[in-house]
């Protein structure tokens, strides 16, 4: 089908639309009405660069009083826990004797995995709120509202940026909003409110290409993620991931600080087939609505989010009066989250041989046993790849319209603000830009590389997994937590200590939610520094959730929405209490225990057998696992075959 108007014409509106853009008197409709960013004077009173030695001083503001936010929802959420001699009042008192701010400091990560971990992900998160009635039935509601950081990549940065973009709504109004009924790889012929016309977004794209910048494919997917995921007309054009600080719920602190993770490229990382992939110790960058920059010791600085974009050199910008706005357009910054064009473009050319990773979606057995999907390409075993057609109808436009070469628009680029006149061996530090791949392309699909940085002083984590790297049947294997581990071990950074594959198989962690770290001794630091991990990995609980991670590009509706969320309480739950009837009263225990040593209480003998059930001890089993194929947790007598005669995924 063709889909694109032609380039004279796409040209003449580009470049229409950027003579408008430029004249409008305000920086928010400017944006609103054009995709480009725009030139600004330069302010006075702005660090440009700011070495990472702790917490910006608008987040550490900023976390302070969202402290005493969630000191209420947690108080409220441990009064509906079943805690046995465990003084509430006492606990409540010494937090407040520290001025809140020995209140844990709680967050969720959502891993990569395309529409998969988008959507399942937020399964997980409405379990945990407290607007949801059956969620504070089970004893679960609350945790939402107890966190202080979410982190998303790739397809776990879906929900983050959607949720914070709409002002933090409750998952069921938001769904509503998505209109996820649409096929998002599939663009509809004529621009709509509810999905963007491969000519409209192209348009847009156009425009920023106009006024200077570099363009990618990441800016393309990232308009056609916005139509449903962002907020605004034209698929949330002018909205800004610093400008998620003016939501109201920002502002009074009743949301969490939201952010995304992505991994540089360097100059001596390996090539296939002309595309650059990441190394294992590639820098992790982080975008948050103040900065943006990285902890890894090659860089070590970060910049407002706000003027990203402007060229910057040894500290201060290059041109006083040229400074930009709207640079990080949510759509840019959730499309560089989520940046695997190269990856798939090697799958494809490979066919499916080279640069596997955990992103990649389900064999073509697992393909027959997933109801519902359209037919993929497939590689020789069988993996099912991003669709070479749609990958070459990508590819075109660009070189059609821009004269850009496929390699080249592989890649986001965005220009580096720490660029300087020292000689440095960091590539990234001195490149005039730097370029970004979704980090599960380092094979560690998890974002939890923010939330582990000391300054950040995390006490619990919730790991939540959804990348498919369990073949045949596209489950998870749990290579990605451990690869995390390895890491923040090598770098002498906090986390408990996760087995390898075969152990995490053979004892079904990746089946069930599992702590990690509640003995000190099995941390990186063997203290309390390290936080405690609760690990969850989509698994089969009411319903078999292994479609492939472009599922159909997220076309579903309320019934196959309502099957995944159900799935996800049921796992978060265990069935509602049916499977392990002291599952969530023990998840309290440990959500509390890092704060216990803080505030000088002990743990009870309830959360001493509880963490003792539900944490890994340290011990292996590296046997071969068997191939992971599990059945319904909650009827493990209905077959899929049985499941999927009645099921709307």
């Amino acid at each position: 089908m063709q889909r694109f108007s032609t380039p004279i014409f796409i040209i003449s509106i580009i470049f229409g639309g950027l003579a408008k853009s430029q004249n409008e008197s305000s920086i928010d409709q400017a944006l609103s009405a054009n995709y480009a960013p725009i030139t600004v004077e330069c302010p006075t009173n702005i660090q440009w660069v700011r070495p990472a030695n702790g917490l910006s001083k608008e987040e550490v503001e900023w976390v302070s009083k969202r402290k005493v936010v969630v000191f209420d929802a947690l108080h409220d959420y441990l009064d509906r826990l079943t805690l046995e001699d465990f003084d509430l009042h006492e606990f409540a008192h010494r937090i407040k004797e520290s001025n809140y701010q020995n209140v844990p400091t709680l967050a969720m990560a959502i891993s990569g995995g395309g529409y998969r971990s988008g959507y399942t992900g937020t399964g997980i998160m409405r379990a945990m709120d407290s607007r949801l009635p059956a969620a504070n039935l089970e004893k679960i509601g609350g945790l939402l509202q107890s966190l202080t950081y979410l982190t998303g990549q790739s397809g776990g940065g879906f929900p983050v940026g959607s949720f914070l973009t709409h002002n933090f709504p409750t998952t069921d109004e938001l769904v509503q909003l998505w209109i996820s009924q649409l096929d998002a790889f599939n663009a509809v012929p004529d621009n709509s409110t509810a999905a963007g016309s491969f000519a409209s977004m192209f348009i847009d794209i156009g425009q920023k290409y106009a006024a200077g910048f570099n363009v990618s494919t990441s800016d393309f997917l990232g308009r056609d993620f916005a139509y449903e995921f962002l907020p605004g007309v034209r698929g949330g054009l002018g909205v800004t991931w610093s400008g998620i600080r003016s939501q109201s719920k920002f502002i009074s602190h009743e949301m969490p600080l939201g952010m995304v993770q992505a991994t540089a490229l360097e100059a001596d990382d390996p090539r296939y087939y002309g595309y650059q992939v990441p190394s294992s110790d590639s820098p992790f960058y982080e975008f948050t609505p103040f900065e943006f920059g990285s902890w890894d010791s090659r860089i070590a600085a970060f910049t407002p989010m706000e003027w990203t974009g402007t060229q910057i050199s040894d500290g201060t910008p290059v041109n006083s009066s040229a400074c930009v706005r709207g640079f990080d357009r949510a759509s840019f910054v959730m499309g560089t989250a989520a940046s695997a064009f190269n990856f798939w473009e090697v799958e494809d050319i490979s066919n499916g041989t080279l640069v596997p990773f955990s992103k990649r979606s389900l064999s073509q057995s697992s393909a027959s046993k997933t109801a519902k999907l359209a037919r993929r390409d497939t590689g020789p075993n069988g993996e099912i790849l991003f669709p070479a057609v749609q990958l070459a109808e990508i590819a075109f436009a660009f070189k059609e319209f821009f004269n850009l070469t496929t390699p080249f628009i592989a890649f986001p680029s965005w220009p580096n603000p720490f660029l300087t006149s020292n000689t440095s061996s960091s590539s990234t530090s001195q490149g005039e830009s730097i370029t970004f791949v979704d980090s599960s392309e380092s094979n560690q699909s998890i974002p939890v590389w923010p939330l582990i940085q000391p300054a950040r002083n995390t006490s619990f984590i919730i790991a939540y997994e959804d990348g498919p790297d369990a073949l045949p049947y596209g489950w998870i294997a749990g290579a990605n937590l451990h690869n995390s581990y390895l890491a923040a071990n090598t770098s002498g950074l906090p986390f408990p200590v996760i087995p390898p594959v075969n152990t995490l198989q053979n004892k079904n962690y990746t089946l069930k939610p599992t702590l990690f770290g509640c003995d000190i001794n099995l941390t990186t630091t063997k203290s309390s520094d390290s936080p405690i991990v609760l690990y969850i990995a989509n698994a089969p609980y009411s319903a078999y959730t292994n479609y492939t991670w472009t599922g159909q590009a997220g076309a579903f509706d309320a019934t196959q929405f309502n099957e995944i969320f159900v799935n996800s309480f049921n796992q978060l739950t265990q069935g509602n209490g049916t499977l392990e009837s002291d599952w969530t009263t023990c998840l309290g225990c440990a959500v509390i225990d890092r704060t216990l040593d803080k505030i000088g209480m002990q743990r009870t003998n309830q959360c001493q057998e509880c963490l003792q059930k539900y944490c890994w001890d340290g011990t292996y089993d590296q046997r071969t696992p068997a191939i992971l194929d599990p059945s319904l947790a909650t009827n493990p007598g209905l077959g899929y075959l049985e499941w999927n005669a009645t099921s709307a995924l």
